[in-house]
This record gives C-alpha cells, structure tokens and sequence, in this order.
C-alpha cells in the first residue's frame, strides 16, 4: 500500500496503518461502513488518496486552458473576480428604484430581473431602474413564465436607452425547463429570437439552468445532465435557425444552482465546465462556459430565517472558489413574501466580505488537487455524461419531457428528499433541529401555478409550524425517574415536538403515577409523551401509559425505541419518522 503523506512534520503513514486505525475505532466494522451514497447521487468515502483519485489520468487541465475544469481564465480579477448580482422583482415587496440604487451604492454590480411575479414592459423597467447605468452594471433577466415577450421586454428597454449593441445582458431565455416548472409550452421561435436581437452583440441569448431543475428538485447529477442535454437541444434550434453551433455556443450560458453542500457545489461547478468542454470539443469549438450561480433557495426557510445566512454564506463560498463569472446570494427572507433593506444588505456585502476580506477569488481553482475535490468533479461528471447520453439516445431532452420522464425523474427524488427530511436524516437547523418557537415563521412567498413548481426542503415542517402558531398547542412530557435519567429524551422530545409548532410542558418526574397524571391534567396540554430510561420503562411505563389514557390525552407517545405497550400510540427517538409522527398529532388535535 502506498504511503499517505500527512505533512512535513509527520511521520509517514501507510493506509494499512489507517485501516488498522479504522478498525479499532469501528470494533471490528468494515471501513465500507464510512461510505455514505448522498442524495445527490454520488458516493463519499471516508479516505481519498491519490491512488483512489486516478490522478494519472487527470484532464484538468490548467486554468484558463481546456477543458477549462480549473478556471476559465488563467489570472483572477482581483477587483472584481465575480459579477455581484442582486435580484429585482417587480411586484415583490421591497424591490422598487430605492432598492435598486442602494444596492449598486452598497457594492452589486449586475441586477437580475426576475419577472415571475409578472410581465412588465419596457416603460414600467426604465421606470424601475431609473438612474441605473446599464452600460455599467449589465442586466440578466429571468424571463419567468413569459419566454420571448420578455426578452422583447428587455430588448425595448435598451433601444430605448440607446444602449451601444455590444452593452453586456442576458436574456437567459430557457425553455425546456421553464415549461415543466411553469406548465406551459414557453417554446421558443428561434428566428424570432435572432431578428429580435440583431445589433445586439452584447447579448447572451439562452440560458441552460441547472438551477430551475434544482428548484424542482433535482440531484446534482440530474442538474449537470440536463443542463448539458438543454445546451445541445439549444444548439439545434440554433442551427436550425440558421446560426452555426460555433457561434450559439457562446450565446448560451450555464445557471448552476450552490447549496449547502459545500464540496459538492464546489465540484458540480468544476464538473459543469468540463462536459460543456466536451460539447465544445465536439463541435470543434475552443470556447469557455459562462457561468451564474444562484444560491439555492431550496434549502432556505421561512422558519428561523437568520440560518439562511449561514446557507447563502456557504453556498457563495463554494461557487467563488470554484470560479464563475456572476452570482446572486438570496436574502434570508428570499423565499417569504418580500425582503427589506437589511435582509438585501447582507446578502450582498456577503459577496463583498468573500471578495474583499476573504479574498476568494485572488486564486484559480484554490481546491484543485484535493483528492476528495478531484474525485468527486470526475465522478459528478462522468454520471451526469452517462445520464445525459441515455436523453440523446431516446431523441433528446424535449422527447423525454413530453414522455414525462423529468417530471417522474424528479418525483421520485422529491420523494427522497422527503424522506431524509422526515427521519431527520437530511437536518434542518432552526427547522426540524433546533426550533425557536419564539419567532414566528415569515409569510410564505413561494409561487404556485400549474407546473411542478418550485420544491423547498422546509415546506413540510412551515406548514406544521404555521397551523400551530395561532393556538400554540402544548405537550406535557411525561417525565420517568430521576433528572440525570430522563433529561436525555427529554431534550430529544422536546426538539421534536417543538418542529410541529408544539410547546413543551415539562413534568418533574419521579415514579409517583398518580403526581405524574395530576400534574399532566393541570398543564391543559391534550397530548403527551413519556421520557425516561429503559430501566424506568421496564418498571413503570405500562402502569403510566395507562394512566394517562384514563385521563384524557388524545394522543401518548413514548420517547425511544417501539415496545409492546398498547397504551401508547406512538414512538418518537432518533433516526424515527418525526414529520409523520407530528403531522399524525396534528390531525388528532385538529389543526
């Protein structure tokens, strides 16, 4: 076995030593045991070496080079390394003019249009964004569900400027997946699109959007491959419009979405770059991707909002590392019914502290060479090629959305997602961990219309917690025994219940049956959960479960494992189904 190199001041190491380390630590467990499959459909191990990586094989290339995985330029803009962008939504509460130039004031340089709240036209923009130079700071719409009358939108808005054609925009018309989320056929007329835009060379015209398929829900592996099979199905409109593939590539750029998920944003990035490469390469085209990242709101929530913070701040850092070209960070309040000045304010001087302070974009490709980065960029991309290969061969990506395979595709891994989410398996803090109930959840802002639509981790548990919050239901925990023996299921229970909207009542335990009842009676809690250790099950648990019964609680859980106890309705303990135990004890109390 090769030796693993730890650092200058370290003796080297060999991975049997590792193994032998593992093995002790495990008590015997195969070191197999470590490797989780994510839901983002890929693996990770719990050691990357170079053998693991393949790094012989490596075509990374060097930054600014192709495939372009380390970079798309070989020096930084050390003033500027990405386009701050700041999202504007006309009809969205606390997106007008004020908001605009305060944010250009505050640092952004890019504003995104958002018109999913509705068409406005040109007249209504340049009102919007009066005294904005958009020569300056360029514009990237997302059209929403209105295709080509908003481009026309946009593209009145500059001749009405008299914006010089090469100005910098983007259209980011991106039908395919916009018609699934939307459900509505947004096809575009190509030739309408390119007589439309004429003169305007500073245009990039289409977008493929990994993050719309990431806001219904997709894996990550999903997201590259269907980026990369909207990117082709682009081209051949192209074509077919009669503008040359070598001229559409850079026409279209890439919308990637970054998360939570630190290293896997970071490598679905450098993996994004190196399958547009292959296109590229296909087409005889030496051409870079333009890339945009969103930060998700998928993993955002109107509970607790301030954590969104820590999300934005994570998902921005990985996507700076990697290297793009313009980002928007959401506000903590992005997925509620409006922002305010300090919820904007912080998501944009996040990218400035990132640029400025922490200085992540003065080095290319800084997690280039890690292994576990290497490793996963490879794998991320040869899955996402494989996926992608099976869409060309059924006839395309438009074929398999009207056979319904995305939309099947991404109910199924919305239904992992919901699961990870009900066994808490996939934590959300302030949400199913941790919950304040002192702060009241922020009105939900999420669109609906007939398509899929957008698909939020939190929705589930918003919905318990805002059915609750107007009669603020109690639950009384049925202590067992001594502090020291029922504080730990207690605390657990107590978590739990709190991520229904439920407010703890806390008895004071002991074995006295008759106290316990008397005291649940006077905390007017309806329901009940029994906390204690095994010991004090053994003995007492039986004998309270029915007591409780006898005294009126509509619904008695009992914190840990399932016993066969007839009197309790269910069990609450780790690894449990917590979303369905509470939406169960919502029904009963009729919320």
């Amino acid at each position: 076995m090769s030796n693993l190199k730890l650092g200058n001041d370290m003796p080297p190491a060999s991975k049997d030593d590792w193994l032998q380390a593992v093995d002790a630590a495990l008590r015997g467990k195969s070191a197999d045991t470590l490797i989780s499959d994510d839901l983002g459909g890929f693996s990770r191990h719990p050691l990357y070496t170079e053998e693991t990586s393949a790094t012989d094989g490596d075509n990374s290339g060097l930054p600014g080079f192709a495939p372009y995985t380390r970079g798309a330029s070989p020096l930084s803009n050390h003033f500027l390394p990405w386009h701050i962008a700041q999202r504007l939504t006309p009809g969205r509460k606390g997106h007008d003019n004020a908001a605009a130039l305060t944010d250009l004031r505050g640092g952004v340089s890019a504003l995104v249009i958002d018109l999913s709240h509705g068409l406005v036209g040109p007249d209504a923009l340049d009102g919007l964004l009066g005294g904005v130079m958009l020569d300056i700071a360029p514009l990237s719409l997302n059209p929403g569900a209105h295709g080509l009358d908003a481009a026309d939108a946009l593209v009145g808005l500059r001749k009405k400027r008299g914006l010089a054609g090469d100005v910098e925009g983007y259209l980011n018309l991106d039908p395919l997946s916009a018609g699934l989320l939307y459900g509505q056929d947004n096809q575009i007329d190509m030739a309408r699109l390119l007589h439309m835009t004429d003169g305007h060379s500073g245009l990039r015209l289409m977008t493929a959007s990994g993050a719309t398929w990431h806001a219904m829900g997709a894996s990550a592996v999903q997201e590259l491959a269907w980026v990369i099979a909207s990117l082709t199905a682009y081209l051949r409109d192209f074509e077919a419009a009669g503008l040359a593939p070598a001229e559409a590539l850079p026409k279209i750029t890439l919308t990637l979405a970054s998360d939570g998920d630190f290293f896997a944003s970071l490598s679905k990035i450098r993996a994004a770059r190196l399958l547009f490469a292959n296109v590229a390469a296909a087409l005889g085209v030496d051409c870079a991707p333009q890339i945009h990242i969103e930060t998700s709101q998928r993993d955002m929530s109107n509970l607790d909002p301030w954590v969104n913070i820590l999300r934005a701040t994570v998902a921005g850092m990985a996507a700076g590392i990697a290297g793009v070209d313009m980002m928007s960070i959401a506000p903590c309040t992005a997925t509620s019914a409006g922002d305010n000045e300090l919820t904007r304010r912080i998501a944009r001087n996040t990218h400035i502290i990132l640029q400025e302070e922490s200085h992540i974009g003065r080095v290319a490709d800084a997690a280039g060479g890690s292994w576990y980065v290497e490793a996963l960029t490879q794998d991320l991309a040869q899955q996402a090629w494989a996926l992608f290969q099976e869409i060309e061969a059924g006839g395309g990506l438009a074929d398999a959305l009207a056979r319904g395979d995305m939309s099947t595709a991404l109910e199924s891994q919305r239904a992992a997602f919901k699961q990870a989410v009900d066994n808490r398996a996939k934590p959300l803090v302030g949400v199913s961990e941790f919950p304040n109930l002192d702060e009241a959840p922020l009105a939900d802002g999420d669109s609906h219309n007939d398509g899929l639509g957008v698909y939020r981790l939190a929705a589930d548990f918003e919905a318990l917690r805002v059915a609750a919050q107007k009669s603020k239901p109690k639950v009384f925990m049925a202590c067992l025994g001594d502090t020291a023996s029922f504080t730990p299921r207690l605390n657990f229970a107590a978590n739990l219940y709190a991520a229904g909207g439920l407010h703890a009542v806390t008895g004071s335990g002991g074995t006295d049956i008759a106290a316990i009842v008397d005291a649940f009676a006077s905390s007017n809690a309806k329901i009940a959960v029994i906390c204690g250790s095994d010991g004090d099950y053994d003995t007492h648990a039986r004998e309270l479960a029915s007591a409780l019964h006898a005294a009126g609680t509509q619904h008695l859980a009992l914190a840990g494992k399932p016993r066969e106890i007839d009197a309790i309705d269910d069990y609450c303990f780790a690894g449990g189904a917590a979303l369905s135990l509470l939406t169960r004890i919502h029904q009963t109390l009729g919320l």
